[in-house]
């Protein structure tokens, strides 16, 4: 998930901003003294590093305001080239089709220095392609990064690969949980109801949502929870497997990699439950970005409400229902377990070194220079005084919303690489210290905060073997048929959501076993068992989640 920030349906500010940026000092290597038998010890000569040439992709959003110019020349490029170590070369490549652009580059022999890309199966193809240069030996220009990699060891774990050399650029964000349950807790007190603890409560609960007419209308018009996209997981995650629409259920048993097969049947038999009960829309197959269901629960229709990000937009339930009340609710306990949802990534590999790189110093020193605080942070924020201000919480506050939306915003893939999460101010319940918050703004974070509390207590297990973005990337043969198996997989289990009583989940889970078996998922398990025998002591893994998120949990205390 790419610079997201949970911005809780308020404008509150950015990111903080350090020390007035400095030049380039730190960039320059002192020559030897010379020194005359007849006079004093001279001076010594400074002599400036080599200013090398650099080319650099970036995301083009098209977001670059015509006032400001382009993504390859605007006031942020031009600091960047009058005050960096290098002469740089922005190299635009449209979001929405960058691998694409990008292997055309690299085919021709044309592709830039540095390619910033958070498609991690594709950078993973780079290197399988040997197309990538190990940043090892340039680490000794990147002091930043060299501190970064000392204090969050997670990063060089996330950032090395088979050969034991690190590849891979990558930043600390904040850990937030991804998908959370809301609850109507007004609805729980008019029907007389107790906040679920388990899977079979919560079913429950939903179909008393459906049928005892909570909101008082005299109507069966309200669903018990929702079910569409990212909904979908999170019914998964419940059982403790987190497959999704491009991800298959692993499980590690007894020191092997398995297929999650039984932790899937049971997600797969809630979810049909929840169909033929009525409890979900009969209808959530065609809501594909979740704003059907989202709708529902604003107007007021819905009493569980599976949210993406931990903004539940608050203010809009309760300005079209004033009385609604709203609680987090904790995955419940499911025959599997007690788990946690999907997290945001916090350790996010962002950036590789195109292996023809003419420069390898150059490089280094860009990237060093682009991650120093005070670089980046005035790239994020903007000038104070013109675009910012420090609130009394000691954290910038955005002085006019639309001077910042067309003179900087445009900018934040230019610091793709930077590590937000080293920075309290940067993290979402910060504003929470600011006075001038509005009621409403306080109360949607303090909603945040007791999801938080819920969502990252310790005794909950992670449901997989690692984050999306830290899981293998198959070669592209296993690609071919990881999309086969999926793809059948996905059909046979929306056809036993859907069919009621003549498709059962138990035979949606034999034809999916079929399917694998015929499609040769027996090679994906060899590689995803090699994989683990490899890496298991050095990969980023499940443990590696909860151990970032109690640093950080520490860290804002």
């Amino acid at each position: 998930m790419e610079n997201k920030k949970l911005w809780l349906g308020v404008s509150l500010g950015v990111v903080a901003l350090g020390a007035t940026l400095v030049g380039c000092s730190s960039d320059k290597k002192e020559a030897p003294v010379t020194t005359s038998s007849a006079s004093a010890t001279k001076s010594a000569t400074v002599t400036p590093a080599k200013r090398g040439d650099v080319t650099v992709s970036m995301y083009d959003r098209g977001s670059v305001p015509a006032s400001e110019g382009s993504y390859e020349e605007n006031r942020w490029t031009k600091f960047i080239n009058q005050n960096g170590p290098a002469n740089v070369k922005f190299v635009p490549i449209l979001r929405s089709d960058s691998t694409k652009k990008l292997n055309v580059l690299f085919a021709s022999g044309s592709a830039p220095d540095i390619i910033n890309e958070y498609n991690t199966p594709f950078r993973g193809s780079l290197y399988d392609q040997k197309q990538l240069m190990p940043i090892d030996n340039i680490l000794q220009y990147m002091p930043e990064y060299q501190k970064l990699l000392t204090q969050y060891p997670q990063l060089k774990k996330a950032g090395t690969k088979p050969d034991g050399k690190i590849y891979e650029i990558g930043k600390v964000k904040e850990a937030t949980a991804a998908h959370i349950l809301y609850i109507r807790t007004d609805w729980l007190k008019k029907l007389n109801l107790s906040m679920p603890t388990t899977t079979e409560e919560l079913y429950n609960v939903a179909k008393a949502f459906v049928e005892q007419d909570p909101d008082g209308n005299g109507k069966k018009d309200t669903y018990g929870m929702n079910m569409s996209t990212y909904s979908e997981q999170a019914i998964n995650e419940i059982f403790g497997e987190s497959s999704s629409a491009s991800l298959l259920a692993w499980d590690i048993k007894d020191g092997k990699v398995v297929r999650a097969w039984d932790k899937e049947l049971a997600s797969l038999t809630y979810k049909k439950m929840l169909y033929d009960a009525g409890i979900i829309d009969k209808d959530y197959i065609n809501d594909k970005d979740g704003n059907k269901a989202r709708q529902d629960f604003h107007s007021g229709k819905m009493g569980i409400f599976v949210r993406f990000s931990a903004d539940v937009e608050l203010v809009t339930l309760k300005k079209n229902v004033p009385g609604a009340e709203v609680a987090p609710l904790g995955y419940p306990k499911s025959p599997m377990g007690t788990f946690t949802g999907a997290i945001d990534n916090p350790i996010q590999m962002t950036t590789v070194v195109n292996a023809k790189a003419k420069d390898p110093e150059a490089v280094g020193r860009y990237l060093d220079f682009m991650m120093k605080p005070e670089t980046a942070r005035k790239i994020i924020s903007g000038d104070e005084g013109t675009h910012w201000k420090k609130g009394v919480n000691g954290c910038p506050q955005i002085l006019d919303p639309e001077k910042h939306k067309n003179e900087v915003l445009y900018a934040l893939d230019y610091v793709m690489f930077f590590s937000s999460g080293v920075d309290k101010c940067n993290y979402a319940l910060a504003p929470l210290s600011n006075p001038d918050l509005l009621p409403e703004q306080k109360a949607q974070l303090e909603l945040f905060k007791a999801a938080q509390k819920i969502y990252f207590d310790p005794a909950r297990e992670y449901p997989g073997i690692t984050l999306g973005d830290h899981m293998p990337v198959y070669p592209a043969d296993l690609q071919v048929i990881n999309t086969t198996i999926l793809k059948e997989k996905n059909d046979l289990f929306v056809k036993a959501i859907l069919s009621g009583a003549k498709y059962s989940a138990e035979q949606a889970i034999k034809d999916s076993q079929a399917a694998w078996e015929k499609a040769g998922g027996k090679q994906l398990e060899d590689f995803m068992n090699k994989w683990y025998a490899e890496n298991k002591n050095t990969a980023f893994l499940a443990k590696d989640v909860k151990e970032i998120i109690k640093q950080q949990m520490e860290f804002v205390k």
